[in-house]
């Protein structure tokens, strides 16, 4: 398991080699463009079949639960305003302390909304490249690590980004889930 990693936005150290974008599937590729455009360096990892567990997903990236992002997007009851939850495997989401950092009580949207407005299935949404904007707020728990993995848009493929410099491009809120 790999253990926290200091902070540290001025080193030139450079991320691990990954899988070629080429290679990848559609879906991911989108994803990568799309951190492309918005210079978020990122590492890909493609694995041999899918995971659909958060422990899965932490030994195949040979880390602690905690550094796998997931997205969830929750919609306002009254509004239907939707929202993009990125958080920490490893936390658990109250929908109620969510609801007054947003002003309303919100709702999780179910599988098919999900893939109607960001374009990626539930499980596998990216915290960028969507079909549709949404505002985000990111766990304050990510922002211990340097790097996280985030999901591709494909259930068998995890990004490997610099935290903070995910957060700034995607405007994301820092907030504090629990």
């Amino acid at each position: 398991m790999t253990a926290a990693q200091p902070i540290d936005l001025l080193s030139e150290q450079q991320p691990p080699a990954g899988a070629d974008v080429s290679t990848a599937p559609a879906i991911v590729r989108r994803v990568a463009e799309a951190m492309d455009r918005a210079a978020i360096p990122y590492t890909l990892l493609m694995l041999p079949r899918p995971m659909t567990t958060p422990e899965e997903l932490a030994e195949a990236c040979g880390c602690e639960i905690n550094f796998i992002v997931q997205a969830m997007l929750m919609r306002g009851k009254a509004t239907k305003k939707n929202f993009l939850i990125l958080h920490s495997a490893a936390t658990r989401v109250n929908d109620r302390i969510l609801g007054p950092m947003v002003g309303e009580n919100l709702q999780r949207a179910d599988a098919d909304f999900t893939l109607r407005f960001t374009g990626f299935p539930m499980g596998c949404v990216p915290p960028i490249g969507h079909q549709n904007r949404v505002p985000m707020l990111m766990d304050i728990s990510l922002t211990r690590f340097a790097r996280v993995w985030c999901p591709s848009g494909a259930p068998n493929a995890l990004f490997s980004v610099p935290t903070l410099v995910l957060a700034r491009a995607v405007s994301a809120r820092i907030v504090q889930f629990n």
